[in-house]
């Protein structure tokens, strides 16, 4: 059976369309080579570079790279305590801004102005709403301390001491998690009536609504938060670095990983240890990120019944 050709200038029109794509998408494809591709490409030889901006550069191999995971007594101290606030505050998030959405969405009348006041602290800047929060924790002045006192209760140091300056932080992270209130709202916007009222008739009550229907329905939002939640937590600064006048809060207990790598670069001068330091989170990034894809699979539930 011979097959019919395709005209010449049909051919030649297509490969107009398709340069013209081409052309269109230029601009972000530039965007992503110049601002992203190639920064991460030379961070990478200069991390195998004794780099310190005022002398010249020298290629060192590995150096770098054994002096983390063999040397450098931060690396590991800054790993804990990503890690410690990383699993609190994407756990709190979730859970907390799930269940005032939740909550919100019985709201009636009343649901656009509590999405609204939720919201509010989204827009304040990060560094603005972290010096407050670090005020507002103060020991001896704090307004929190102070309301504790109205009820007798005994003055707690927050972000002053070692054992609570991370749940401290976590606190400030879900106040600030607003955005997320608002994802869940509209994910809930899209749960089906009649499923709901369906286990109602089968004499289910709130909590088989939530585990049969909602909770179903909603795991690819729950999902898309959890992945966003995890990359911020991994790579948060402002919060660390507003603590004291050299971060990492007392005795580096909250030391977080991306504060290290400023530290490094911009305190002690020494980018390529930085920029090792940076393709290490970035790796531990991706790793963490493919394994929370993987295993997704197993309850993100999409339409038409596919599963992640």
């Amino acid at each position: 059976m011979t097959t019919l050709k395709k005209p010449a200038s049909y051919r030649s029109y297509n490969r107009r369309r398709i340069w013209a794509g081409y052309g269109f998408i230029s601009p972000a494809i530039l965007g992503i080579l110049l601002f992203t591709m190639a920064p991460l490409l030379y961070s990478l030889y200069l991390s195998f570079t004794n780099w310190t901006v005022l002398a010249p550069k020298k290629w060192i191999g590995l150096a770098n790279y054994r002096k983390i995971f063999m040397e450098d007594y931060f690396f590991v101290k800054s790993l804990k305590a990503t890690a410690y606030y990383s699993i609190g505050s994407v756990v709190a998030i979730i859970v907390v801004c799930f269940f005032i959405a939740l909550l919100l969405n019985s709201a009636g009348r009343a649901k656009a102005f509590f999405r609204a006041a939720f919201y509010l602290p989204t827009v304040v800047p990060v560094l603005a709403g972290a010096i407050v929060w670090v005020w507002m924790f103060n020991v001896d002045f704090g307004i929190v301390n102070y309301v504790l006192g109205l009820f007798g209760i005994d003055k707690q140091p927050w972000v002053g001491a070692p054992d609570s300056v991370i749940p401290s932080l976590i606190f400030i992270a879900v106040w600030g998690a607003g955005n997320v209130i608002v994802i869940f709202m509209a994910g809930m916007q899209d749960v089906p009536k009649q499923l709901l009222e369906a286990v109602e008739i089968d004499g289910g009550g709130w909590w088989r609504k939530l585990r049969s229907v909602t909770i179903p329905l909603m795991s690819p939002v729950i999902f898309y938060n959890i992945i966003l939640a995890f990359i911020n937590s991994l790579t948060a600064f402002t919060q660390t670095y507003v603590l004291g006048r050299n971060g990492g809060g007392p005795n580096d207990s909250a030391l977080f990983y991306a504060f290290l790598i400023y530290r490094e670069a911009f305190k002690n001068q020494n980018m390529g240890y930085a920029c090792a330091l940076a393709m290490v989170l970035f790796v531990i990034v991706g790793v963490f990120t493919y394994l929370l894809f993987r295993l997704s699979a197993s309850w993100v539930h999409y339409e038409g019944g596919r599963k992640g």
